[in-house]
């Protein structure tokens, strides 16, 4: 067999055994590949799942968190507020519990009232206010009239002591955390100037 004819088919056999080398790697992988990425899908999806139930879990645990920053309101006496075109929970809040925080006082009655946005209030539903609860004895009821103010109201219903103490001794009655929050209608509770009088001296006596 002549030189040339014998290195041709040489030649001619490597390349089919290599062909047919590369077809069987080639059918292999593609059998493979269908499993290996169905694999793949189920880490994903157990990783997924593993993130959601991780989640979901923190979520709970918040949940738990808040619920036991939540203000206990059990053993609170309550009134009724039914919820004017205008109003928000804020304004509500102003109105209706001057003694709290803004904040406190809308957080409260967010919890009372289960809203889950502060922001979405329907005009005539009902919402519970807390009742501030507070030793009225010795004491006048007295109803916030329009353009009143605690100094006013001190002026006019504890004329013998300066004004700035009994706006103090009114504030601390009504356990009000601000004196320029008052509204109309509002119902407060002023000390006699006696049972005060006599309280003052009791105080007095004691740190002697």
């Amino acid at each position: 067999m002549k030189p040339e004819i014998k290195k041709a088919l040489i030649i001619i056999s490597s390349s089919v055994v290599l062909f047919v080398s590369v077809f069987f790697l080639t059918f292999k992988l593609n059998n493979l590949s269908p499993n290996e990425t169905k694999n793949n899908s189920v880490s994903l999806n157990k990783n997924s799942s593993d993130k959601v139930e991780s989640d979901d879990i923190k979520e709970s645990n918040n949940l738990k968190d808040n619920d036991t920053n939540t203000i206990d309101i059990s053993n609170e006496k309550h009134t009724e507020y039914i919820v004017k075109e205008g109003d928000t929970l804020f304004s509500i809040a102003r109105k209706t519990m001057p003694w709290k925080s803004q904040e406190d006082a809308v957080k409260t009655l967010q919890v009372m009232n289960s809203l889950k946005n502060r922001e979405l209030l329907t005009v005539g539903s009902h919402l519970v206010i807390p009742v501030n609860t507070i030793d009225v004895s010795g004491c006048t009821k007295y109803i916030v009239q329009q353009g009143e103010n605690l100094y006013t109201i001190a002026e006019k219903c504890m004329p013998s002591l300066n004004p700035n103490d009994a706006v103090k001794i009114i504030m601390q009655k009504n356990n009000l955390s601000d004196p320029s929050v008052l509204s109309t209608g509002l119902e407060i509770y002023i000390p006699n100037e006696s049972a005060e009088a006599n309280s003052n001296s009791v105080k007095n006596d004691a740190t002697k």
